[in-house]
């Protein structure tokens, strides 16, 4: 797949599946002023999302780039995949600049291999990684980082105050935000929507954009296909550990039928069955590989799950994948661990 700039059309949902194999990098911590310095000493950015994009990425990288435009600067985003329409609103609060890039900026990435496509040509490039997991592995040269933040929308928009306070933080700033927040704390339904969160949202909310609309499009607006794949799902749940754990599973045949966006937002169907602690979206890559997505209502630690398999995320949010086995296997290895962290 061909490097997109964004602008063009996909998103799915995200989570941190990291490997850390021959990573020995170690990121310089950054304050919020140091990131602000940094950004104001530099021009000609790239701005990298991760592959298969989700709003927090996208928003992240959408509202830097207006940001640094607004300072004088040059910048444009990219990313491995295509954006959905969706995000229109998003591609028109940034203009297109053509230039010679010098510095590479990451947004809302864990591991550089999350990059997808673009990880082969910029990987070791990246100078700047603004984030918010607490299982991020070290691939840049400096690091802004707030490992509890419900979003790394919420350490992005205290660095934009820092860079210009609330004359360069515009009302499609403002939207970009608010959409990389709301979309990744579950519309403020999830424990990782702190009072800080709230707070954040709220001051956005004071700029002039339509926030009900915003949440209407990624929260409750369904096609017909959608509806399709979730009567699928809810028909073949499984259920573990006495019911504690739901488990859904899908071939890449399943989801080629549907378009891309309409596979978005999965993994927060089985968490929601009524004495479910641990939620469990296995999804078939197109290479044959497993993707496992992980929720917890539970006290069960998803992410430290996930990362016995090479992955990562949160404690509440998280992923992994299995390369090389069956269905079946991955299932059971993951169902076993699951029944460990319950008991």
């Amino acid at each position: 797949m061909n490097a997109k700039t964004a602008g063009t059309t996909m998103t799915s949902e995200y989570d941190s599946t990291v490997t850390t194999e021959g990573d020995a990098m170690k990121s310089e911590k950054l304050t919020v002023s140091e990131a602000a310095a940094f950004l104001r000493e530099h021009d000609n950015f790239i701005i990298l999302s991760h592959a298969n994009p989700d709003g927090d990425t996208l928003g992240c990288a959408f509202a830097l780039c207006r940001t640094l435009q607004k300072l004088g600067k040059k910048a444009k985003n990219i990313c491995a995949d295509e954006i959905s329409d969706r995000y229109d609103f998003m591609k028109k609060a940034v203009e297109v600049q053509e230039f010679e890039p010098e510095t590479y900026i990451s947004v809302d990435v864990a591991d550089r291999k999350l990059l997808g496509d673009l990880d082969k040509l910029y990987g070791d490039k990246i100078e700047f990684a603004l984030d918010h997991h607490v299982s991020h592995v070290d691939f840049a040269k400096r690091l802004f980082i707030e490992p509890h933040a419900a979003a790394a929308a919420q350490p992005l928009y205290k660095l934009i105050l820092e860079l210009g306070g609330r004359e360069i933080l515009d009302a499609q700033t403002a939207a970009c935000l608010y959409t990389a927040i709301s979309t990744d704390s579950g519309c403020f339904k999830y424990s990782c929507a702190t009072a800080e969160t709230h707070r954040i949202a709220a001051d956005l909310l004071e700029y002039d954009f339509d926030h009900s609309r915003i949440d209407y499009v990624f929260f409750d607006l369904k096609t017909k296909s959608r509806i399709a794949l979730e009567e699928t799902i809810y028909r073949d749940i499984e259920y573990y550990c006495d019911g504690k754990c739901a488990l859904v599973s899908l071939t890449k045949e399943q989801l080629d039928s549907v378009d891309s966006e309409d596979a978005n937002g999965l993994s927060a169907i089985p968490r929601m069955i009524e004495g479910v602690e641990v939620g469990v979206v296995i999804k078939q890559r197109k290479n044959g590989s497993w993707k496992a997505s992980l929720r917890s209502n539970s006290t069960a630690d998803v992410q430290k799950i996930c990362a016995k398999f090479g992955g990562g995320g949160h404690e509440k949010a998280a992923g992994c994948s299995f390369s090389g086995v069956s269905l079946e296997d991955a299932k059971k290895q993951l169902v076993e661990e699951i029944g460990k962290a319950l008991a």
